[in-house]
């Protein structure tokens, strides 16, 4: 069994958005949804090695940009 799709693009999305986000107060909330999207990523049965290939495999990151082209996030 594969994580996703629609999580892979949720996770690295809100990885983004971490990364951009100005003051301490917005970070903590970017930083909530991570935990968030982790905290389904893991109820579905996967581990940490799992979440860390999202960021990792250069194929989900391909599929991550057309998503974000398409829907215009």
């Amino acid at each position: 069994m594969e994580i996703p799709d629609n999580l892979k693009f949720e996770y690295l999305l809100s990885l983004d958005k971490h990364i951009e986000t100005k003051g301490i107060d917005n970070r903590k909330e970017t930083m909530k949804k991570i935990f968030e999207i982790t905290k389904k990523i893991a109820d579905l049965g996967f581990g940490e090695k799992d979440i860390h290939g999202i960021t990792t495999d250069e194929e989900v990151y391909v599929k991550y940009e057309k998503w974000r082209k398409a829907n215009n996030v």
